[in-house]
């Protein structure tokens, strides 16, 4: 238990580094590098943080579309005055190609997207709908409403596993949390460590296992989740069905995702065949169906 938590204690969360220090989870901003391009959102992270308020992040193009454009106006020009609701924010203008990878882990499939995050980093809400100050102000009351009670859950959570006797049900507790909440980046660890731990019952392990891929597929890191799934196929497959199915199913939304039709049907395909009753399976077929109307990144 004692290396588990050592293991959880710090963690790198798009280049902020969170510590469990007397119980308490703090985020410091890592030292600022000539390559850091997360430097704005992790400034405004610590800044939320900081302040116990939640915090504003848009994702959006210069350029692309008069949405996109009107979405940054509106955040840009509330910063030379009063916040929304008092709450800080940020932009990614994907326009700037250092700010895909950051905008990566908020899955920005469409734009703009506005996420609205807990002073501790948990998703409130994400919306692709075209903003007005209405609507801004509708999100940043949500926030300012619904943030504290998450950021109280995410704590308990945390003060769950450092204190429990039972830490697989305590990462399951966590990890479900956020993946509820889609912050797949910050479950990644805690899934790491449910997929690769041997005294995980089985068929929890493979959920663990397909739910890591998947989160590694969400924040745009696609060759992490094929390597996640190709170990999975590799290390429970061999007497699993089960493993074998889902990880074919991370396989085939990775090559969909690359715009591979063929190379996907067949992965769905083999995920049916190897375990067609289980969930993975079920998946799969309407995989295979979203292919034949028209695949949408995953």
């Amino acid at each position: 238990m004692r290396v588990l938590i050592r293991a959880f204690n710090r963690l790198i969360v798009g280049g902020l580094a969170v510590w469990l220090t007397a119980g308490r989870w703090t985020i410091q901003a890592q030292a600022p590098t000539a390559t850091n391009a997360a430097e704005t959102l992790d400034a405004a992270m610590t800044q939320a943080s900081s302040q116990h308020k939640p915090l504003m992040v848009l994702v959006a193009e210069s350029g692309r579309s008069r949405a996109d454009d009107t979405a940054l106006h509106l955040i840009e020009s509330s910063k030379t005055g009063q916040s929304p609701r008092g709450l800080a924010s940020c932009v990614l203008d994907l326009g700037l190609s250092r700010n895909r990878a950051i905008a990566a882990r908020f899955h920005p499939v469409q734009t703009p997207l506005l996420v609205c995050l807990s002073s501790r980093g948990v998703i409130i809400s994400r919306d692709t709908k075209p903003l007005s100050k209405r609507l801004i102000l509708e999100w940043a009351d949500e926030a300012v409403q619904k943030g504290p009670e998450l950021d109280a859950q995410l704590l308990a959570l945390q003060q769950e596993l450092q204190t429990s006797s039972n830490s697989v049900a305590a990462l399951f507790a966590l990890s479900d949390f956020l993946l509820a909440r889609g912050n797949a980046l910050e479950a990644i660890p805690p899934l790491a460590m449910l997929a690769h731990r041997e005294t995980v019952d089985d068929g929890r392990r493979v959920q663990a296992w397909v739910a890591l891929a998947r989160a590694h597929l969400w924040i745009g890191e696609p060759e992490k989740a094929r390597a996640e799934a190709t170990s999975l196929i590799a290390t429970l497959g061999p007497r699993l069905a089960e493993a074998r199915a889902g990880g074919k199913l991370i396989l085939g939304i990775h090559d969909a995702n690359l715009n591979r039709p063929a190379q996907a049907r067949r992965e769905f395909e083999e995920a049916i065949a190897q375990a067609p009753d289980t969930a993975y399976a079920k998946e799969a077929a309407k995989m295979i169906e979203d292919l034949r109307k028209g695949w949408t990144a995953k």
